[in-house]
């Protein structure tokens, strides 16, 4: 009986210790047999955010990425504060925008602005025609929980060159080419940008 009773506390400790137990020897895998955890991770691990590694966000405004749009990025983790992001997104014109990026977020004594350098690829479908462009961010990332974050911030967008698809209506014979190289020139080539960004990391 005495060794029944040492058992059963002994069990009962253990699960006042979850952090100790190795989330492998639970035995969770994915539905195709994949281990979900790695071998060393703890719950503790599983369950501490700064461990988490992807995040998903959408934007709105007059973003680099357009009116709205949806990135993926990835958390450096040796460099803390580092992310990358891809993404696209849409605008009325119509237009669709692929984006690379690079983000830095600072932490001064909790306080969080940021920075970021990116590339897009923009095509208007309407009229036929693309650009590259670069651009730059910067603005303020709030926490609004440990996985979820809310960031405003403005910029500029530089277009780096114009050119047109050879299905464009602006190829068509009627369209004098001097006068379309004229109108190219003419376009804007500092565009500034406003963006609202929510986030979630996993």
């Amino acid at each position: 009986m005495r060794r029944l009773l040492s058992a059963a506390l002994c069990a009962c400790l253990s699960a006042l210790h979850p952090g100790a137990v190795r989330a492998k020897e639970i035995g969770v895998h994915s539905p195709g047999g994949r281990a979900i955890y790695d071998s060393t991770e703890t719950f503790a691990d599983v369950g501490n955010t700064y461990n988490r590694r992807f995040v998903v966000e959408t934007v709105a405004g007059a973003a680099a990425e357009g009116n709205i749009g949806m990135l993926i990025g990835w958390l450096n983790q040796p460099i803390r504060g580092l992310e990358y992001y891809a993404g696209f997104g849409y605008e009325v014109n119509p237009a669709l925008t692929l984006t690379l990026s690079a983000r830095y977020v600072f932490n001064i004594s909790g306080y969080r602005p940021y920075v970021a350098l990116g590339y897009a690829y923009k095509d208007l479908s309407g009229i036929g025609t693309f650009n590259h462009n670069v651009f730059g961010e910067a603005g303020y990332s709030w926490v609004l929980h440990d996985t979820y974050h809310l960031t405003a911030g403005v910029g500029v967008r530089h277009i780096l060159y114009i050119g047109t698809h050879d299905d464009s209506p602006l190829n068509a014979p009627d369209v004098d080419p001097a006068f379309l190289q004229t109108e190219t020139d003419n376009v804007a080539r500092w565009v500034p940008t406003v963006a609202l960004r929510f986030s979630r990391a996993f």
